[in-house]
């Protein structure tokens, strides 16, 4: 299979976009109350330690993607099918971006559309896209970046400038200590967004510096952090706690209220197009780790195969994980995230360093 390079920006770019992806628009459980924003700040650190673990495995393994270097890890018994299992959680992943893209959509502007014909032209989008390989994506990523950052800033200084903003509402800090900082960390903001960039052990294969990739992650990491954090403090401070737990699309409430004179109001496009940024490269790269995957342990000579019967069962997924938006949130929150992600993206990955790193250290001593 033919390797394909992409920069260290264009690698900054899509993991930024990435980790914001859908999560800038869409509310979280509010376990930190007012204090949201500083585990938003706790989580980055703790993505930072993930990112370092998994840049570490791909030193270990400069050549393999995560399905390939797992069987090199742990042996092809256990290894096969636990690559499998990445790749089917890669899927499910993609399966419920492009659900939360397609309510969000039928809730909002396109209320009269069958949620089956937003998602299915969306999904589209995507595969017509990956069909030019994982360089397309990068350099759409490269382009979209400052778009998606401009609009968000943009966004923010509208808010501001409307005069609808408490910051009364931030008040107290850590009012009932840390232990609702890190009952919020751990395992959810932990794992959504920060302990999901694993999926980028997918693309360690494809950095034309190969010595950049931890730098870049870092610096990603860090960004998306921080914008993440400083978008839930202005978000609390617009809409309160309260308030914010109750709210399904909290920045596309808040930029709603936006009122300038008689003439900028009814901003809501602005909040739509930071949504399909976001979502397009979170579904794309998912499912670009699910096709390139599946091509890797089944040994195709390409991935491009598979691109459509791969995009009709993350489409029929998404249709089939929930009856409905609420019950499909309650899924990610109560079951998907503590048993099903934070299992694979901090449990497993762990364990597969510390075995790689004895069998490296084991190996180094016999020679």
């Amino acid at each position: 299979m033919a390797q394909e390079k992409i920069s260290r920006w264009q690698l900054i770019s899509i993991i930024f976009l990435f980790e914001i992806g859908t999560t800038v628009l869409f509310g979280l459980r509010m376990q930190a109350k007012q204090d949201e924003w500083l585990a938003i700040l706790a989580a980055m650190l703790g993505g930072l330690g993930l990112m370092w673990v998994y840049t570490k495995l791909s030193e270990y393994y400069p050549n393999r993607t995560l399905v390939q270097m797992i069987p090199e890890i742990v042996g092809k018994w256990i290894g096969y099918p636990l690559s499998l299992i990445y790749i089917l959680n890669f899927a499910y992943e993609s399966s419920r971006v492009l659900r939360d893209f397609g309510e969000l959509i039928v809730q909002t502007i396109l209320t009269d559309t069958p949620i089956l014909v937003v998602m299915a032209g969306f999904i589209l989008s995507v595969v017509y896209c990956l069909r030019g390989g994982l360089e397309a994506l990068a350099r759409l990523g490269e382009i979209l970046f400052p778009v998606a950052f401009l609009s968000l800033i943009l966004g923010w200084i509208l808010i501001f400038a409307s005069q609808i903003h408490h910051f009364e509402y931030v008040q107290p800090v850590f009012s009932k200590g840390l232990r609702p900082v890190l009952s919020a960390v751990f395992p959810f903001l932990i794992v959504f967004p920060f302990g999901q960039t694993l999926l980028f052990m997918m693309f360690t294969l494809n950095s034309n510096d190969r010595s950049s990739i931890k730098k870049a992650g870092m610096i990603a990491v860090l960004a998306s952090g921080i914008i993440l954090s400083l978008n839930m403090l202005g978000l609390i401070a617009v809409l309160g706690p309260k308030v914010l737990e109750e709210t399904e699309f909290p920045l596309y409430t808040a930029i709603g209220m936006v009122s300038l004179g008689d003439f900028i109001m009814n901003l809501d496009a602005l909040a739509i197009l930071l949504m399909v940024l976001g979502g397009f490269f979170k579904l794309g790269a998912f499912m670009y780790g699910t096709v390139l995957g599946t091509a890797q342990l089944f040994k195709l000579e390409s991935y491009h195969s598979i691109l459509i019967p791969w995009g009709m069962i993350i489409l029929a997924m998404s249709l089939i994980i929930a009856s409905n938006y609420t019950q499909h949130i309650n899924l990610g929150w109560s079951i998907s995230i503590p048993y099903i992600f934070f299992p694979l993206y901090i449990v497993v990955p762990i364990i597969l360093l510390i075995v790689a790193a004895v069998r490296k250290h084991s190996g180094a001593r016999g020679r």
